[in-house]
């Protein structure tokens, strides 16, 4: 007869007790007084486990979806900063994992942003057009506007555009001129490369904020500065998503609105994050987050040119 038992790490698990249980772990050896290991935390499972169990198992691993993953998500998106405290308090079982959660939220971001349908934007053809960039205009506008079409942001080029595009190129300083033959000659690859290559740099920023942080607030570890970190882009990235989401309805109002919102939601959700987690005054707290965020910006400006550079020469 299968019977129920609540597990703080993945939830309401059934056990069938009429399948024949051993007597010590399979893992460790160590003698079994429950359907858990006392010593590794196995679970007291045949060698050969049915398909179901395997399913179960590696969609738990996989996505963490179980009790934790609503206890998570509730916590992150009602109350900003308390996921962080909970972690600093030991208080960890409930949750997912706090690189976990940044992993499963970045990757949620990245797919929805890819297979995000284009809103139509006033008095813009969907279908783009295509116009000449070898009129009067200067060098440098013919290769602006080129750079600008080879991201869907400008007209359409031609040809004969792209061609006389990459020969303004050459007269372009030298340190510039890889990043734009790559987005004029081959914007598709180029485009990849970013995509592929923008969540690594948001990663290798991560440490690189909670160092900042930590400038500011010099009485806490720095491992503390890190989760704090983690739990606040997964917020952002989870943000993004709404915004993202708003897209398929294909209605530039509604998209409008709730993108608006995102971007006006996630100042308001860091001020309160940090006051939680670090305490302070509100006019402290706020001045502090401008010269955080003014550093972080100009760092992660930098970064982004070098990744760039580097999509463009490998």
């Amino acid at each position: 007869m299968p019977i129920s038992i609540d597990n703080p790490l993945r939830g309401t698990i059934k056990l069938d007790t009429t399948i024949a249980r051993s007597g010590s772990c399979l893992n460790c050896h160590a003698a079994l007084v429950g359907p858990f290991c006392a010593q590794c935390g196995q679970r007291d499972i045949p060698p050969y486990p049915s398909t179901r169990e395997l399913v179960v198992d590696a969609f738990w691993e996989l996505s963490g979806w179980d009790g934790r993953f609503a206890s998570t998500v509730r916590a992150l998106v009602q109350k900003p900063g308390m996921l962080t405290r909970e972690f600093l308090a030991g208080r960890r079982a409930r949750y997912l994992s706090p690189l976990r959660l940044y992993l499963l939220a970045s990757l949620a971001y990245f797919v929805l942003a890819a297979a995000a349908p284009q809103v139509k934007l006033p008095g813009k053809d969907p279908q783009g057009f295509v116009v000449s960039t070898t009129t009067s205009k200067s060098r440098p506008e013919r290769v602006a506007d080129a750079v600008s079409g080879s991201f869907d942001r400008g007209p359409a080029l031609s040809s004969a555009d792209r061609a006389a595009a990459l020969k303004d190129v050459e007269k372009a300083p030298a340190l510039m001129r890889p990043t734009l033959q790559k987005a004029i000659g081959d914007p598709s690859g180029f485009k990849r490369g970013i995509a592929a290559t923008m969540p690594r740099m948001l990663f290798a920023l991560l440490p690189v904020f909670a160092a900042i942080v930590a400038v500011f607030y010099r009485r806490r570890k720095y491992p503390e500065h890190l989760y704090f970190a983690i739990h606040l882009h997964a917020f952002i990235f989870l943000a993004l998503c709404v915004a993202e989401l708003a897209k398929f309805m294909r209605v530039t109002g509604i998209v409008e609105t709730i993108g608006l919102i995102s971007v006006l939601w996630i100042p308001i959700y860091t001020t309160l994050a940090f006051r939680r987690v670090y305490g302070g005054s509100m006019a402290m707290t706020l001045a502090k987050e401008v010269a955080i965020g003014t550093i972080y910006v100009a760092v992660s400006a930098v970064a982004f040119v070098l990744m760039i550079y580097w999509v463009s020469v490998t």
